[in-house]
């Protein structure tokens, strides 16, 4: 008997890992066997709380990543329905039958104010909603997550606002109690939240597609004022044995205030460079009124110059209004270089031989005031004389320290190339405006019209 328990107890100390015990007696081998028992006992119930106890925190870690996964798993599902969508109307039905699936809520709405008002609705909401709505929730409520809410039967309630990233309010997500009885949770609060955002990017993107939209529509009729301002430009230039001519324009912005022309009429040549006041689409409808009235009364005034410009100051103090102006420098060449020149409140129109003369404005700009009296100055012109007209966009080009190209710079430039023919003359000064200014934005419109008499 005493072989058996010593087999006993030498098997449960291999259990236990402890030393073994000395013993005289069965009695005292009883005991220790015992006291082993005892040990193991313990240690095997200690291990199995432990173990329960784990799996305790397993299950809850479990059940805390599975709610994880259905919070990822409902937002990813409206990103898509977000993403797939251009028209925030679209997408509120889906997101709503998105959301009750994760949330199993008896009611639920989503209501946007936005290019109209829309709301959709989806479970069985009751007839007073809007009614319970203010009676229970402040309009500058962000949030609100109620446990109970008397007039919709004590059901759970959260409320959430649609918001702008500029806090403009668009509209809200109201949910109302769940299907199972049971309240609301932090998670369900936090899918809420998010879909709200959601909605709130698709309204944001849907505004900045329609404004890209409405740019793009600006760009392209800007572009079809330009080119038809372009058009509005000479494409060939008077060029025969008394006269050479070249000029170009070049707006500061899509299409400019800037305006000029050159052309043969009644065996003389006729020149016109104008700067509107302002710039861009007002200044270029006051330009194009400049150029069919210009062309016009000279054919009504049979070349009269002097009579050309006063009636066109007429018209245009008319129609322009008393904000706008229109500075500019008015040439009638003949053909034995007798030269007739109205400037009217314009830079000094230059005449380039042997010297630089200016002629400088002795009237005031057309447009301000009706029945204005114009003087016309006159000259005589030898052979190889350059006629050299501009806009202020010129002198007062600016480089990247702020600068100015100033008239000298001009006048040296146009002392060295007056010889040259009128269009490298044209580019000359262009090339050297814009090397000067290299760098710096242009800001404002640039006009020349180079005329060469050539005797």
């Amino acid at each position: 008997m005493i072989e058996k328990l010593e087999k006993l107890y030498l098997k449960l100390l291999e259990i236990s890992k402890n030393p073994q015990k000395p013993y005289s007696s069965e009695e005292e081998l009883w005991a220790l066997v015992e006291e082993e028992i005892n040990i193991i006992t313990s240690e095997f119930l200690s291990y199995k709380q432990e173990l329960e106890s784990s799996t305790i925190l397993i299950e809850s870690q479990l059940e805390e990543i599975s709610r994880l996964y259905e919070e990822i798993s409902t937002l990813f599902e409206i990103s898509k329905i977000v993403a797939s969508n251009i028209e925030t109307k679209q997408i509120l039905m889906p997101v709503l039958i998105t959301l009750k699936k994760a949330i199993n809520f008896s009611c639920g709405i989503i209501s946007i104010n936005f290019d109209g008002k829309f709301s959709e609705t989806i479970g069985e909401c009751p007839n007073n909603i809007e009614e319970v709505l203010k009676d229970n929730l402040d309009e500058n409520a962000d949030i609100v997550f109620k446990e109970t809410c008397k007039k919709l039967n004590n059901r759970s309630i959260i409320y959430k606002s649609i918001s702008t990233a500029s806090n403009k309010r668009m509209g809200y997500i109201l949910v109302v109690g769940k299907e199972s009885g049971t309240i609301f949770t932090a998670g369900d609060k936090k899918i809420i939240e998010s879909a709200a955002q959601q909605i709130a990017s698709s309204i944001e993107r849907e505004i900045a597609l329609r404004e890209e939209i409405e740019r793009e529509k600006l760009n392209q009729q800007i572009e079809i004022a330009r080119s038809i301002q372009f058009n509005f430009f000479p494409k060939a230039f008077p060029q025969d044995e008394n006269f050479d001519s070249f000029g170009e324009s070049i707006p500061a912005i899509h299409v400019g205030g800037d305006y000029f022309d050159v052309f043969l009429k009644n065996n003389s040549l006729y020149g016109i460079v104008a700067d509107v006041s302002g710039k861009g689409l007002p200044a270029s409808l006051i330009m194009s009124s400049l150029r069919s009235a210009f062309k016009s009364l000279i054919e009504s005034t049979n070349g009269d110059l002097l009579k050309t410009v006063t009636s066109l100051n007429n018209m245009l103090s008319y129609d322009v209004g008393d904000d706008k102006f229109v500075t500019a420098v008015f040439v009638k060449l003949n053909r034995d270089g007798a030269l007739e020149v109205i400037n009217a409140g314009h830079d000094p129109l230059y005449i380039v031989k042997d010297k630089i003369t200016k002629i400088n404005s002795t009237s005031i700009p057309i447009g301000m005031f009706e029945f204005m009296e114009f003087e016309m100055q006159r000259t005589q012109l030898s052979e190889n004389t350059l006629i050299f007209a501009y806009t202020d966009g010129i002198p007062e080009a600016r480089n990247i320290n702020n600068e100015e190209y100033d008239f000298e710079r001009l006048e040296r430039l146009l002392s060295k190339i007056h010889i040259l023919p009128a269009k490298d003359i044209v580019d000359s000064v262009e090339k050297d405006v814009f090397r000067f200014s290299q760098g710096a934005l242009q800001h404002d419109d640039m006009t020349i019209l180079a005329i060469k008499y050539l005797g």
